[in-house]
């Protein structure tokens, strides 16, 4: 039977686990939970200031304001995310993971975006085979986070009062 064939899960995750054994993975998997926590802080610090700002000055003539705030948050949510693809570049130059900081920040970018790892540019050392993994986990979780917070000022914004 096929399910027979399948190795155990514990001998599946004892291999991952020993295969991740070199200190610049470890120290790139704590920048990865680091990238998502920072960013997050950021997020609650650009929401809050935006929510203070929004109390103190909406009222019904204020939808040009209001406008121009959340592109604003807008713009500083994007700046956080480049924040993140920064950190990852500073963590990875730090082990030396390419040879220079140019190359390194392009490929920080392109795996915090999910948009390629299979470019001949990027050729990574065994020891450094889960960095992709990491840098896109990071990515996805603080794109989740920033999406949700436009979201949620969007709707706080720009929708009417509830129906009752």
């Amino acid at each position: 039977m096929y399910l027979d064939s399948l190795p155990s899960v514990i001998d599946v995750f004892n291999e991952i686990i020993s295969n991740l054994s070199d200190y610049e993975i470890h120290l790139m998997a704590v920048v990865s939970v680091l990238v998502v926590l920072i960013h997050g802080v950021l997020i609650l610090f650009i929401m809050a200031c935006f929510n203070e700002i929004h109390q103190r000055y909406s009222g019904s003539k204020t939808k040009a304001l209001d406008t121009l705030f959340y592109f604003t948050v807008v713009l500083l949510i994007l700046f956080s995310h480049l924040i993140d693809i920064f950190v990852w570049t500073y963590a990875m130059v730090a082990v030396n993971v390419f040879p220079g900081v140019i190359k390194t920040f392009y490929f920080a970018g392109e795996m915090y975006t999910n948009l390629d790892h299979n470019d001949p540019l990027y050729k990574l050392g065994p020891e450094f085979r889960m960095l992709p993994i990491l840098i896109s986990f990071s990515g996805l979780f603080a794109v989740a986070i920033s999406g949700a917070a436009l979201y949620s000022l969007l709707i706080s914004t720009f929708a009417g009062p509830p129906k009752k």
